[in-house]
């Protein structure tokens, strides 16, 4: 396994999520979610600043599907971010089936007893599902199905 820090991106039209994992790939953490203002590029280069910053080698962006794996209107504007992030990064963008990590999110957040409302103002369920994301794309490699 190449040791390598690799970002995770939960896009949103208001907040987008952001998590990296350690060089061998052992802990996941968020790191501050970024609230949507201003231009794309502008907020490309904001995620990308955030990411660059951690040393990321690699990027994976959750790409929101309908249930029977068909690709939808977030798909696609998914898709458009990750690869002008991909340009302003100048690193390799993987998308990765995000399933139902919000919903795993907002699990993880009530078990450890947090309000909800707080936590979606806040922009605490898109880290989480950041982190979600990069947790599966993790056991995903880990399978052996991924590179």
């Amino acid at each position: 396994m190449s040791l390598e820090r690799i970002g995770a991106v939960d896009y949103g039209r208001k907040r987008i999520g952001l998590a990296v994992c350690d060089a061998l790939r052992i802990t996941v953490r968020g790191l501050p979610t970024v609230v949507r203002r201003g231009t794309l590029e502008q907020v490309v280069s904001e995620v990308a600043g955030s990411l660059a910053e951690e040393g990321v080698a690699r990027v994976v962006v959750g790409l929101p599907l309908h249930a029977d794996g068909r690709e939808s209107e977030m798909s696609a504007e998914a898709r458009r971010f990750g690869a002008a992030l991909g340009a302003a990064l100048s690193r390799p963008v993987e998308f990765f089936d995000e399933g139902l990590t919000s919903w795993e999110a907002e699990e993880d957040l009530k078990v450890a007893g947090k309000s909800l409302e707080k936590a979606r103002r806040s922009g605490e369920i898109d880290r989480a599902a950041a982190v979600s994301i990069l947790r599966s794309y993790l056991r995903h490699l880990e399978s052996g199905r991924g590179a």
